[in-house]
């Protein structure tokens, strides 16, 4: 049954693992916060990314590490049926946020990168996000009947200042055009739905 996206929202907040969930969209935002190094320092930093909402949202970090095994953290696997030893599902962008906007919903895949934006370390993680999504409306589906089209658009959130040999200057990542760049400080209290992107994809 094709719901509209208040409604499909709503149902997808009820199947979905809460583990995975970082921010429920209160207070109009969804806020992303991610551990990262600066050079030599051992020592993790804290980035803290707030994303202003017009609607229902909710976020989910993908690439969540906070499980211990035997004392030790290691990310759970994104499908618990599947092993995910150097499988092409193990690769995970860093954040998704499943959002209302108007009569449309979204979801946007987000990868933070703290030092360079080459294609290697961003193309493959933000293509798997998009693939997650995808499998994730098409297992609720078919156990549920629940579905609606998803707009999807990907993002990378950088440090770089000078991003001219990585990006057009559309802001698009020359090595993807599917990909948009912005900088941390360019997104920082922004709402989500003026963030441009060229490139969207409905699943």
């Amino acid at each position: 049954m094709s719901l509209d996206a208040a409604t499909y929202f709503q149902h997808l907040k009820a199947y979905v693992n809460k583990d995975y969930v970082v921010h429920d969209g209160s207070g109009q935002e969804v806020v992303l916060t991610e551990k990262y190094f600066e050079g030599d320092d051992r020592k993790p930093r804290i980035r803290k990314i707030a994303l202003g909402l017009c609607g229902l949202g909710m976020a989910f970090k993908l690439d969540h590490d906070q499980f211990e095994i035997r004392g030790r953290k290691t990310k759970p696997a994104l499908f618990h049926f599947l092993d995910d030893n150097g499988k092409a599902w193990s690769k995970r962008c860093d954040f998704v946020v499943f959002r209302t906007q108007g009569r449309s919903f979204f979801a946007d895949c987000i990868e933070f990168k703290s030092k360079n934006i080459s294609a290697e370390t961003i193309v493959p993680q933000l293509k798997a996000g998009v693939n997650w999504c995808r499998s994730l409306k098409r297992t609720i589906e078919h156990y549920t009947g629940d579905c609606r089209t998803i707009r999807v658009r990907k993002f990378v959130f950088g440090t770089n200042e000078n991003p001219g040999d990585y990006v057009e200057v559309n802001g698009q990542l020359k090595a993807d055009p599917s990909i948009r760049y912005y900088h941390f400080d360019e997104v920082n209290g922004q709402p989500l739905s003026e963030l441009r992107n060229a490139s969207i994809t409905e699943i």
